[in-house]
Order: C-alpha cells, then structure tokens, then sequence
C-alpha cells in the first residue's frame, strides 16, 4: 500500500500515511468520552420559531434541493461544501420517497414542515458563520476545521451531520411536536426517514469523492459496506439521541428545566465534534484542495452565499 499513490494538480498523493491516521481515527470514535468541552463559548439559544413548508409537500422538498444546491455550487472547493453536497443527496432522496404512496404516514409533517425548518437551521447557522456572529459550539468546531483543518472531506460530513442531527434536531422536533393533534406519536415516520438516509448515502459519498476528496471513496458502500453501515448505524444513534432529547424538552416542567436539557444537547453535539475533529493529516488540506480544482466544483474560489429569494420557503434564508 505504500507505493501507491493518487496524482492531483501535480501532487502526489501517499495514502499510506493518510491511511494510518485514519485507523487512528476508528480507534478514537471507540472511545466512550471525548475531550471536556467548555459549555456555554458559542452556544446560542434555539430559535422560537422555524421556517414551515408553504405549499405541496413535494415543492417544498425540491425547494429546499435547489437552495442546497445553490449553496454547494457558490461554496466551490470550500471545506464546507461536502457537508452541503450529501445534503443535497439527501433531499434527492426524500423527494423519491415522498413521490411514493404510503412511504409516510403523515408527509406534510415529515418532509414538509419538518424538513423545511430543519435545512433553515443549517442555513442559518451558515449565515450566522459567514457573518462573523455565533454559532452552537458544535458548529463552531465543524466551521473552524472546514475554515483551517487539515480534515477529510468525510470528517467535515460527519462534523456537519453531528451538528445538525445531535445539536439542531432536538430543537425542531420540539418545536413542531412529537405527537399528533389526536395524541399518536410520530416517532414511526421519523424513524422510517431512516431508510431516506440510508438511500442518500452511497451517491453521497461519491460525489464528496468526485468533487472534493478522493478518501472519501474509501466509505463507499459499494465495495466497503462495513463502512456505509457504520456511518448508517451512527447516524441512527444520534437520531435516536435527538428524539429523547426532543421529549426532555417537550416535557419540561419550566424554563429551568429546558435550560438543563439545552446545557445536555450542546455538551453532548460539542463532545461528538471535538472528538471527530481530533485526527487530522498535516498538509492534507493542500492535498485536498489540489483534488478539488482539478475536477467538478473547481477553479472557483469560495463565494459569499447570497439570501435566496424564495417563495415557498423564504423563511429559510432570509
């Protein structure tokens, strides 16, 4: 293995090296407890209110992929487009199953109202990012490793994904509600987007390895299956985190009480981010951005991601 190599704008690329840090990495995800993170530096309360799906359930799901979309093409080879790209597969994927009769129980809450505020939490701690204003700690340390890290591009998914699910998710559902009007959960439909997740991944990944980073090829599902299924399965842990997180807060007694389950998401997001953070290759960022403007998302240099003007869902971006 170390005698092979992959050449990118002239760089030749040792893998061997890299592919050491990477057991690294597995031996640290192994680990039970991550490094102490301080609570309380970048955190930001949860929003009141989120953006709701205004519309056939259908167009607010291709809404939401073409302002991903938008936002992955404007970001170029910046480290936080990889992030973006598997959110667009993402999106592809709940728009194939919404098409389906019976994939959902109740669509419009699913992929309607729920998706719809969901993707504007992450814009809107993208916007925040970019305007220099503060962020939830786990997203802070997803943004500083895009900004200045020498991660794979398959860290900087699961350091977004981390963010997004652990830390965004809880907030959402909360919001929305965990039960329907008549008192039925709703947790059937949240688990079966499970299966959306699942779909989403594998074109996921070889569009991070196409476009960004080539590492990310060695997760692809196609012949590394263990690998799909350990990113799946820790994907189900989390959203599964997410949910109790979300009935703590819709059962708490008082502000108090929603204030320690706030202090329990944000320690819980930031830990799992300092953690996936901790392995990374000096010099591998060149590496990567010599991959990157070789192929479909270069020469471009990062751009400022202007506010979409949408109709159906303009409360995502404004």
């Amino acid at each position: 293995m170390s005698a092979v190599g992959g050449r990118t704008g002239g760089v030749i690329v040792r893998w061997s090296a890299y592919l050491r840090v990477v057991g690294a990495w597995a031996v640290a995800c192994a680990l039970v407890m991550a490094p102490a993170v301080p609570a309380g530096a970048g955190d930001v309360r949860e929003s009141r209110s989120y953006p709701r799906c205004d519309g056939p359930v259908s167009g607010c799901v291709d809404e939401a992929e073409r302002v991903l979309v938008r936002l992955r093409d404007e970001l170029g080879c910046d480290h936080r487009a990889p992030f973006a790209t598997v959110y667009v597969s993402v999106q592809q994927a709940l728009a194939a199953a919404v098409r389906r009769p019976g994939a959902f129980e109740e669509p419009s809450w699913l992929a309607g109202d729920l998706n719809t505020g969901f993707v504007g939490l992450y814009l809107a701690a993208h916007r925040a990012d970019r305007a220099g204003s503060p962020v939830p700690r786990a997203w802070r340390i997803a943004f500083d490793t895009a900004r200045s890290g020498d991660a794979n591009a398959g860290q900087d998914v699961l350091l977004g994904a981390n963010a997004h699910i652990q830390r965004d998710m809880p907030y959402v559902l909360a919001r929305l509600g965990t039960t329907r009007p008549d008192g039925t959960s709703r947790k059937p439909d949240y688990d079966r987007f499970q299966s959306v997740l699942e779909r989403a991944y594998g074109p996921g990944v070889r569009q991070v390895a196409r476009r960004y980073d080539p590492v990310a090829g060695l997760a692809d599902d196609r012949w590394n299956p263990v690998a799909g299924l350990t990113v799946t399965q820790l994907l189900r842990v989390w959203r599964e985190q997410a949910w109790v997180h979300a009935r703590r807060l819709t059962d708490a007694r008082d502000d108090a009480a929603r204030r320690r389950v706030a202090r329990d998401i944000e320690h819980d997001a930031a830990r799992w981010a300092a953690l996936l953070a901790v392995a990374q290759v000096p010099g591998y960022r060149r590496l990567r951005d010599a991959h990157c403007a070789d192929g479909p998302a270069g020469p471009r240099s990062p751009q400022p991601v202007e506010p979409v003007k949408s109709v159906r869902i303009a409360a995502m971006s404004n």
